[in-house]
């Protein structure tokens, strides 16, 4: 059965690491990665392509990958967020067919005020709202208070403790610095305080259909000045912020009638229909204090990363997160000039990573042991590596000399990612809890030339069931939680660690420090021959 070749697009990150907005843009590429894992392990032929602004570049790649298909992740740039449709536009343009939604909706849910009119006009109830498009603005008829919102912006970019304003003063301030940030349209709402809901639409069989609801909730802070019951670009995107601890995310939501479940779920796949959302979309809604509905925003392409509301919600309606990226891709290509490939596209589980870790070694890679003649090489790596700063690397190329002087790397378990001709990454443990089999991940680290390869998933899981053979059960890792770490923070969560603890704070610029913990299964029978030899290697660290 012929399988139809998969591109995978998204938009390569723009703004600085240390830009306020710089996590909207990066989080693009820890989703590209899990998306690539299910489709690989679907045994589907993969490939990416990662663009920003420029046409040329995109009809080059689609030119040299010749895909049958397109899984599009692209967002759009941050400093111009209407390349999303572009990009869209131009796949249509070149009858390619792409999963998730067409331009037009694209580009009407990028407009906030656009949206906004046209639920207004079709009888779907949204709070009251007036647009500015030129200063000075004109006085507000709106009773008080009031949220000010960027007309173009999504992911809650330009959303702040300031963004909601209670008198005509504030108000124009406000408009004035949303004008000078983002420019013009600025959208101003009547504030509506009550729960807010975000709802995921799926076309599984071809019929919209709402997912559970996520409820966000408002929470408050002892100690602080009370925060307005909003989710702010904070709230989306700093885990060490008062405004992301304050609105913590629950699915399903609790305490919904089943009429007012119906009434939600009319309300907003009507919104999703009515701007020609396709595959899926989400629709953020509150209830007014006497519990009516009122309609936010329509996404017509939400987050799906795996640590975002729609997965949650199709966690609750037990819906393995493998079998929705399939169900979508298989959408897509039924609505192309080959429909036949949909019938290849088969479901499977996302634990098969092991299984393939001989293939990816043919590709001339494999993992083994450190060697002492290796210390060079791995220092050489570290001066390559990403987010490390000078004196980091001086300090952990210090250690592994002093290591390579001992013996077994005095304790440490290192292995490294080995090619024809060079080593392209490594990794290492190091101590053990002697009765409850805990070791702790020193360090991953890979050339960046092989980012996006699956190298790194490799060097990872080899170390893992390595230790899993000789009875360690459970994995930690401490990093920061500033963006300088954000590819390792997205590796680790893309196979199964998940937070343990975070210390607020905790380094000098304000960033948390942030455990992460995995626990690993018992070993299987046989194990994979590539980490046999860890049998021997991890034996010391739980003696």
């Amino acid at each position: 059965m012929t399988l139809p070749r998969v591109t995978i697009l998204y938009n390569e990150p723009t703004l600085p690491v240390d830009h306020p907005d710089a996590e909207s843009e990066y989080d693009i590429l820890y989703t590209a990665d899990i998306v690539a894992k299910v489709l690989i392990d679907a045994g589907l032929p993969v490939s990416r392509l990662g663009i920003t602004s420029d046409p040329a570049a995109l009809l080059f790649g689609l030119k040299q990958q010749s895909p049958d298909v397109i899984f599009n992740l692209y967002e759009g740039m941050a400093s111009w967020g209407n390349t999303e449709a572009f990009v869209s536009g131009i796949l249509e343009l070149l009858q390619i067919p792409f999963t998730g939604s067409p331009t037009q909706p694209i580009l009407i849910g990028k407009s906030k005020p656009l949206t906004k009119q046209m639920l207004a006009g079709a009888g779907l109830p949204t709070a009251r709202f007036f647009v500015v498009d030129q200063l000075p603005m004109p006085p507000c008829d709106l009773p008080w208070p009031v949220i000010v919102k960027p007309g173009k912006e999504d992911a809650s970019i330009g959303i702040d403790q300031g963004s909601v304003v209670t008198n005509q003063e504030h108000l124009e301030e406000r408009v004035a610095h949303i004008m000078l940030a983002y420019g013009a349209p600025v959208l101003v709402e009547q504030f509506v305080s009550g729960r807010e809901f975000n709802v995921p639409i799926w076309d599984r069989t071809g019929t919209p259909e709402a997912l559970p609801f996520t409820e966000i909730l408002f929470l408050e802070q002892d100690g602080h000045d009370p925060l307005w019951p909003i989710v702010s670009f904070d709230a989306k995107w700093k885990p060490a912020s008062r405004d992301f601890k304050a609105t913590p995310a629950k699915n399903p939501a609790e305490d919904v009638s089943v009429e007012l479940h119906a009434k939600v779920s009319a309300i907003c796949v009507k919104a999703y229909e009515l701007l020609g959302c396709r595959d899926y979309g989400r629709v953020d809604l509150r209830l007014s204090p006497a519990g009516d509905p009122y309609i936010l925003e329509v996404n017509p392409n939400p987050c799906i990363s795996p640590l975002a509301g729609l997965a949650a919600a199709l966690e609750t309606a037990k819906v393995p997160y493998s079998e929705f990226i399939l169900s979508v891709l298989r959408s897509a290509l039924r609505r192309g000039p080959k429909p036949e490939l949909a019938d290849a596209v088969g479901a499977t589980s996302l634990a098969k990573e092991m299984k393939t870790l001989p293939a990816q070694a043919k590709r001339g890679w494999s993992v083994r042991e450190a060697r002492k003649t290796d210390v060079d090489d791995l220092i050489e790596l570290l001066d390559a590596a990403e987010g490390i700063s000078v004196a980091e690397r001086a300090a952990i190329g210090k250690q592994l000399r002093l290591r390579s002087r001992k013996k077994d790397w005095g304790g440490a378990t290192i292995l490294v990612l080995a090619g024809r001709t060079r080593l392209g990454g490594f990794a290492m443990v190091n101590g053990s809890h002697p009765i409850h089999g805990n070791v702790q991940l020193e360090m991953i680290v890979v050339d960046p030339s092989l980012r996006r390869t699956g190298l790194a998933h490799m060097l990872l899981n080899a170390i893992e069931t390595g230790l899993s053979a000789s009875g360690v059960h459970m994995v930690f890792a401490e990093l920061t939680s500033g963006a300088t770490a954000s590819s390792t923070r997205q590796l680790l969560s893309s196979t199964g660690f998940q937070p343990a603890g975070e210390v607020a704070e905790f380094f000098k610029d304000g960033c948390s420090r942030l455990t992460l913990a995995k626990v690993l299964p018992a070993p299987l029978t046989p194990i994979v021959a590539i980490v046999e030899p860890l049998k021997t290697i991890a034996a010391p660290l739980i003696g």
